[in-house]
């Protein structure tokens, strides 16, 4: 049986606490970053005014206002938090060299990098950092699940720098810090209680080959093999700045594409094409460049989850069961990977515009010049589209469900949780599981590119289980008091 709440206005008080119990706050996809601004809305996902650390403050505030004494609190931290795929900075004096590529998109994925990554995105944030200290200050735990945009947090420099940072706001030091924050690479998992995962390996555009050993060895030493949709963040979407990376509003059909041209490039000095194509060349090359290390590299993976299901005491053979759920990358579909760019479509573009042509300069009939390009070629294109249709990168969202209820099958929880979506959604599994997509805290702007937030996003979500048989759930969006008729919170009702 499962008790839900509806979220309760900030200043009136809990229903409960309730005697002691373990109680979780699940939060994913802030993809917390530097700060921007530009007077055209150029990257307005970045923007000053649409930071949110004092809202996260708040509501770490009620979560832990909310509980009873002896009550065991733990956030859940659930992928990306932060996103290094989103930062082009570079240090102004560099301790190692810097390409020029990487001066246009950002440092290179190695341990030394990110951790100066982190440090400059924690910089535009300290009201983050000291909220989550006095969390930890009254002797809650932290735990961070990895996502796709905060797998630097593979590297310990990287932790290192997060625990340091947090260590010099937090009254208790860097013991108490280093004893209340758990860094999990894969997932968070209380029996009879919770399972957290992030939610990208069930995603072919960004799921890891090597989860647990993301990484290989190149000349400036362990670099992280970024997923096709990392690579996309880093190598396009910096350069598309109109897009915004978390939301769907970059994936258009070709008139729209052509009518967004026409609205925010055609009269600027900006461009759209060549950053689309140059772009897209280079994460293909990318892409490749990674797969040929990897398959190069030896694999570790069954040491790794077997030194894994040492640690959280389970078989090996369930985390075996567990990771046979992930899906392949893109990398290996090279089709599907041309096809996510619009690579081919710019082929068929190039056949049929050679082909016109070809049949203009050679001697045959005036209707077959006519009638070949205005009816044969679309005809041909449009038979192609509907041949190639398959999987594309809003599959994930169809498929996270069904893979929230094979995890249920496996472990023995009542409510599975995931990120990466940005789709806060929650959903039955059976009478005793319940899955829930814990959305996102990014900007989302309806209508897009208006720079005004949509309504229903900062969502979190709370679960207590004073009762184990009979846990209470909240899910609900933290939003402005003014946002907050669109809350995503669940009615009271037993089931």
């Amino acid at each position: 049986m499962f008790r839900s709440f509806q979220s309760l206005p900030r200043d009136i008080p809990a229903c409960y606490p309730l005697p002691m119990s373990n109680r979780y706050l699940v939060v994913s996809d802030l993809h917390l970053s530097d700060v921007e601004d530009h007077a055209d809305g150029w990257k307005d996902y970045k923007a000053k005014r649409h930071l949110f650390d004092a809202e996260f403050a708040g509501l770490l505030e009620r979560f832990m206002g909310r509980s009873a004494p002896g009550d065991q609190l733990t956030l859940v931290l659930n992928g990306d938090i932060f996103d290094f795929d989103l930062v082009t900075a570079v240090p102004v004096d560099p301790p190692w060299p810097i390409s020029r590529s990487q001066k246009r998109r950002g440092l290179h994925p190695t341990a030394e990098k990110s951790a100066w990554k982190l440090s400059f995105i924690l910089s535009f944030h300290p009201e983050f950092l000291r909220s989550l200290a006095g969390y930890i200050s009254r002797g809650h735990r932290v735990v961070y699940v990895m996502g796709n945009h905060d797998r630097e947090f593979f590297f310990d420099a990287v932790q290192a720098v997060f625990l340091d940072q947090l260590s010099r706001v937090c009254p208790g030091g860097p013991d108490l810090v280093e004893s209340a924050v758990q860094f999990e690479p894969w997932f968070f998992y209380r029996a009879g209680e919770i399972y957290a995962e992030h939610g990208q390996q069930y995603d072919f555009y960004s799921s890891f080959r090597n989860l647990l050993w993301p990484v290989s060895q190149t000349r400036q030493g362990p670099m992280l093999n970024l997923p096709t949709g990392n690579l996309s963040n880093r190598y396009l979407m910096p350069r598309m700045g109109t897009f915004n990376p978390h939301a769907s509003d970059y994936i258009l059909n070709a008139f729209h594409y052509l009518m967004h041209w026409l609205k925010h490039y055609a009269f600027t000095r900006r461009s759209l094409v060549f950053p689309w194509f140059f772009g897209s060349i280079s994460v293909i090359l990318r892409i490749l460049e990674i797969r040929r290390r990897q398959l190069g590299n030896p694999r570790r993976s069954p040491e790794l989850m077997t030194e894994l299901a040492g640690r959280l005491g389970l078989e090996p053979a369930l985390l075996f069961a567990l990771s046979s759920l992930q899906r392949r990358p893109i990398a290996d579909r090279f089709f599907r990977m041309i096809r996510e760019f619009w690579l081919d479509r710019v082929l068929i573009f190039l056949f049929m515009a050679g082909g016109t042509i070809a049949l203009a300069l050679v001697p045959i009939p005036l209707w077959i010049k006519l009638v070949v390009p205005l009816s044969f070629f679309p005809l041909v294109y449009f038979l192609y589209e509907y041949a190639a249709r398959g999987e594309s990168v809003l599959s994930v969202g169809r498929e996270i469900p069904k893979v929230a209820r094979a995890i249920s099958a496996l472990l023995p929880v009542r409510i599975v949780t995931m990120g990466h979506t940005h789709t806060p959604r929650l959903l039955p599994l059976s009478k005793s599981v319940t899955f829930v997509d814990t959305g996102t805290w990014a900007p989302i702007f309806t209508p897009p590119h208006s720079g005004q937030l949509a309504p229903g996003y900062r969502t979190y979500l709370l679960v207590a289980f004073e009762d184990p048989n009979n846990p209470s759930v909240e899910f609900g969006s933290w939003m402005d008091e003014a946002d907050r008729a669109s809350d995503i919170a669940l009615r009271d009702c037993n089931t």
